[in-house]
């Protein structure tokens, strides 16, 4: 590097230090202009030997130069030579700079933008070009820094110097302002400059008081906020060494104040213009409203921007979605944090980021098992580097390594439980995961309050709104203000009309037909208790001239995703299913909701049939009803529940103990026994001798990892296969 590329004179160094004992087994230091380097192991053989190499050819450098350096290099350079004259030059830390000079998406491309900061390279643990690398960085910095705004740079020049020991902070800003340091009272005119008309007027003072406490969260907020309302965010290692930063941004951008004259809180914190400026909507749905007849809709919006705690129960299309995605994109471009919506069904998430996308907002990212290895990746990076502000996952998604990695790159603005019923023991859905969602938001908290929760459901009884305000009282220690506008539909029609096992299929196709007659547009559902019911009734209807597709779980994800496209484009107007296809099916002009098969449940049904008039057009939910279907239904829920004696099959191998294993303390244990469906278990423990052995349980074996016992294994096994495998059989 030349001369004419750095103004300042620095000596880079960099350092790589043993994690145990904290001793120096590598070092560098590169100065430019032609100047010889210093490295360990290289030209110098012993550590003693590099120091006073380094020490020598910084001679005549204005600043020390690296990236970290301040919170790494510099603490072990003097734990082992505190007599180096290289440690009185000034400091300059590229890390320190970077959010200042890149504060916007795309990055820096020699700074990674998680984990640590750390810089981008071809080879690990290599410091001479590291040093190299951070003389480059600087470079960049210095010439990204000239390109900012005058009070802008004024301002941080101000701030980065107010503690002891930045004098190399105040050579970069005085070179690249062509200045030097501003005195006090023309740095807090730069920093009120600087947030004019971009945060609540009445926090501007409490911000400045604070800038000889904590100048470099106020120098990092500054950055982000010249680039608010886009997708960058700040980078994770800011949040982590300076937490004050995240909490300064929240409260100038992201707490109401109570003056009428502050135009930012009128203007950001009206849930009326939030919902013009995202969705174009001039006002909330009218309908259903609370007690005083005040909208339930526009009551939840605004306890949420309030970071309320909340339970909101509201029917099937009365705009549920909208409750969490205002004050999740709002408070996104207000302080660039994350919403993490917790949803049971895929086909619920694609249609919540496709209802986004349509509206011309990107910043809605789904992470599920449909998709392959670089889609996941690249959702990934999406909320890593800030493109997201939602972020959509199942609970069971918590507890991937990648998901939960990928979290802690960002900060958490909400936390939302969709379809919330699954949460309760209760719960016509319940999902197991869902219990495990309180202790994983807690456990993220850690000692700090948990960001708001809000649960929204279209189905909960009583005692399920009672159990879901309890689980968060007793995981978080939180209350859910409940908001509840109950289930009725008055654009629905419900009807009952009894048939027979012979006549089920005409009855069907001539309420399509004459539901679905020519012109009038619209989708049907018609939904079957049995998968093999699905298939023959969408044969039926194809051959009667209707264009149905049936749906259930045993079809492959790609077939899925077709069938589900091509009902909610209008290709196909019938879809015929199972209970399968009841969340998540977001079709406004749906018609008409046949039941050829009584639901296991009221429950069932109204989840079901809510798939009906979402456009709040009138529609007709039509059930249909034989003797048989309740015999059926009985049939289902018996095969479903486990007899005693099966349950004491598991005894045996559940006390079991494996054999140590060849590589560690205990081996993993396979059952084996016959197949599931003739209703035993397995009796004996141990590995399986032959193939044949392997091939005996259709789930193939399963791992046992409970220190040694069998017991999580075969509970687990039991969990996932058996109740699993007698549902299917239906």
């Amino acid at each position: 590097m030349s001369d004419t590329a750095l103004p300042i004179s620095c000596l880079s160094v960099d350092l790589e230090v043993r994690p145990g004992d904290g001793a120096i087994y590598a070092m560098a230091g590169v100065r430019a202009g032609g100047v010889p380097p210093v490295t360990f192991p290289g030209t110098a053989g012993t550590l003693p030997d590099a120091l006073a190499a380094l020490d020598q050819i910084g001679v005549g450098a204005d600043a020390l130069l690296g990236h970290n350096i301040i919170a790494y290099d510099l603490p072990h350079l003097r734990a082992v030579s505190p007599d180096l004259d290289l440690l009185r030059l000034p400091v300059i830390d590229t890390l320190r700079l970077s959010p200042l000079a890149h504060p916007a998406n795309p990055y820096h491309h020699l700074v990674k933008h998680y984990q640590e900061g750390g810089l981008k390279r071809g080879h690990l643990n290599d410091p001479h070009l590291d040093s190299i690398l951070a003389l480059e960085l600087l470079a960049d910095q210095c010439e990204a820094l000239s390109r900012a705004a005058p009070e802008l740079l004024a301002a941080w020049h101000w701030l980065t110097t107010l503690d002891e020991g930045m004098a190399g902070f105040d050579l970069v800003f005085s070179h690249v302002r062509g200045a030097p340091r501003p005195p006090d009272q023309e740095g807090e005119t730069a920093v009120l400059v600087c947030l004019d008309g971009r945060a609540c007027s009445s926090s501007l003072r409490s911000a400045l008081d604070d800038a000889e406490t904590h100048p470099w969260p106020l120098a990092y907020a500054l950055a982000w906020l010249s680039v608010a309302e886009g997708n960058s965010v700040m980078p994770p290692w800011v949040r982590h060494q300076f937490p004050e930063t995240g909490r300064l941004v929240e409260r100038l951008r992201d707490r109401a104040c109570a003056e009428s004259a502050c135009e930012w809180c009128r203007e950001r914190h009206d849930p009326r213009r939030e919902l013009e400026r995202w969705f174009g909507f001039e006002d909330f749905r009218p309908e259903p409203t609370d007690a005083d007849g005040r909208p339930i809709q526009k009551e939840v919006v605004e306890a949420a921007m309030a970071r309320e705690n909340l339970l909101a129960v509201l029917p099937t299309g009365a705009g549920k979605s909208l409750c969490y995605q205002v004050p999740a994109l709002s408070r996104y471009a207000k302080t660039g944090a994350l919403t993490v919506v917790i949803s049971p069904l895929v086909a619920l998430m694609t249609d919540q980021v496709a209802g986004l996308e349509r509206r011309g907002i990107s910043a809605g990212v789904t992470v599920n098992g449909m998709l392959s290895m670089p889609e996941r990746a690249e959702a990934l990076d999406r909320v890593r580097l800030g493109d997201a502000g939602i972020l959509l996952i199942s609970p069971e998604q918590l507890r991937s390594v990648s998901v939960r990695r990928t979290l802690e790159q960002r900060e958490i603005g909400a936390w939302v439980v969709d379809e919330a019923h699954c949460l309760s023991q209760w719960g016509h859905d319940f999902r197991p995961d869902y219990r495990y969602v309180g202790r994983f938001i807690r456990r993220r908290a850690g000692s700090d309050a948990p960001p708001p929760v809000w649960c929204l459901t279209a189905t909960a009884k009583p005692d399920v709104t009672t159990d879901i305000v309890g689980y968060f009282r007793d995981t978080l220690g939180i209350e859910l203000q409940v908001f509840d506008a109950g289930a009725r539909r008055t654009n629905l029609e419900f009807v009952v009309v009894e048939t027979g096992d012979d006549q089920k299929f005409d009855s069907v196709r001539q309420m399509l037909e004459t539901e679905l007659a020519e012109g009038t547009g619209g989708g049907a559902i018609v939904y079957c208790a049995t998968r093999a019911g699905t298939e023959q009734m969408a044969e039926f209807l194809r051959a009667k001239g209707l264009t149905a597709a049936h749906f259930h779980a045993g079809l492959l994800p790609d077939t899925k995703r077709s069938v589900h496209e091509a009902f909610i484009s209008g290709e196909r107007q019938v879809i015929v299913a199972t209970s399968a296809f009841g969340m998540g099916i977001d079709k406004p002009d749906v018609r008409v909701v046949v039941h050829a098969d009584i639901p296991g449940s009221l429950e069932n049904y109204l989840q079901e049939a809510g798939r009906a008039g979402r456009d709040q057009q009138s529609a007709r939910c039509i059930l249909l009803y034989t003797a048989s279907d309740v015999e059926r239904q009985f049939g289902l829920a018996a095969r479903s529940r486990l007899q005693r004696h099966e349950i004491q099959a598991t005894r045996p191998p559940m006390t079991r103990e494996c054999g140590p294993r060849s590589h560690g303390s205990r081996r993993p244990c396979w059952s084996r026994g016959r197949r599931i469906t003739s209703g035993c278990f397995p009796r004996r423990c141990g590995w399986p001798r032959s193939r044949r052995h392997r091939r005996c349980w259709p789930a193939r074996r399963s791992a046992c990892r409970a220190k040694g016992s069998c017991c999580a294994s075969l509970k687990r096994f039991l969990r996932r296969h058996r109740i699993r495998a007698f549902r299917q059989t239906s």
